[in-house]
């Protein structure tokens, strides 16, 4: 470990970043300083806040895969998942990385910092959670370290973060499931007009001309990520393609939950959420192997 100046501290391993904690109650980690940098309150500082640099822990920048899941260490930028591409990832992911900021600055955001922003959600949770993505979490803040693996969607409760002070994101899990079926949409700018923008993550399995494994994750930037319950079961084991008439009933149901369950979304990401989910169902079609069967 070493000091760069008398506020940056610079643990090589997790032990010394654990010790490092203990020392420092009061401190904020930086990891590719995308959301630090613009807010002059936290880095650089003349608070007594102290800055723990996680560059130099090897340990979060590994990439692992086996046959069920890809593990991806939290210093991991988004970039290097990219080219790591279709290698490890699906369409989804893929999609969703290419559509996050500019290349530029994508080598800088790393995945960690992209689950735990405080006051935001950008499109990486929502995409994450509906690939049945996992983190671990470890906790510093005790005498001897403890770690725990949750869902993605637990770190947050509507546009709350639920990191614990003294927590690290340590890694992601992602699942290697196949499905056939797969949408993002990102409709506004979550940076410039949070509060209009909606960001979609949409999968399913078309087996011949029936729907299932249905997973939907809808991203509202200001008020949280809407996991939808009422699409996959109004969708599961429906015959396709879905007539107009159907998708149009399907999406006010999706609003009528949004509505029970989603504070903050505005009439304008109401509509907007309505309107892509619409534009997804009239997109789902039999599968080319079974057209190709009757013809």
């Amino acid at each position: 470990m070493y000091y760069r100046n008398n506020k940056l501290i610079i643990p090589e391993t997790i032990n010394e970043l654990h010790q490092t904690v203990l020392k420092n109650p009061h401190y904020v980690f930086f990891a590719g300083g995308t959301y630090l940098m613009k807010r002059h309150s936290l880095y650089p500082s003349t608070s007594s806040q102290r800055i723990i640099s996680l560059e130099m822990i090897k340990d979060l920048f590994e990439v692992t895969r086996n046959l069920k899941h890809v593990e991806v260490g939290s210093m991991v930028t988004t970039n290097k998942l990219l080219e790591i591409g279709t290698l490890a990832f699906n369409n989804l992911l893929l999609d969703t990385l290419s559509n996050t900021a500019t290349h530029i600055v994508r080598n800088q955001i790393t995945i960690g910092g992209a689950l735990a922003t405080n006051n935001i959600r950008f499109s990486l949770p929502g995409t994450l959670s509906c690939m049945d993505a996992s983190v671990e979490l470890i906790d510093l803040s005790k005498t001897k370290i403890i770690s725990k693996i949750i869902p993605i969607e637990k770190l947050y409760k509507n546009d709350e973060l639920l990191l614990e002070e003294g927590t690290l994101i340590k890694k992601i899990i992602i699942p290697l499931k196949t499905y056939n079926f797969e949408r993002f949409y990102c409709v506004g700018d979550p940076i410039k007009d949070p509060t209009s923008t909606v960001i979609f993550a949409f999968r399913a399995n078309i087996n011949q001309t029936l729907l299932n494994n249905i997973k939907l994750s809808i991203t509202f930037p200001t008020a949280g990520i809407h996991i939808s319950t009422v699409i996959p079961s109004e969708l599961d084991g429906v015959q396709i393609p879905i007539i107009p008439k159907n998708a149009i009933s399907i999406s006010k149901k999706l609003v009528i939950e949004l509505e029970k369950n989603m504070t903050g979304v505005t009439p304008l990401q109401k509509e907007r959420a309505k309107r892509i989910i619409q534009s997804i169902l009239y997109q789902i079609t039999p599968s080319k192997k079974f057209i190709d069967k009757i013809e």
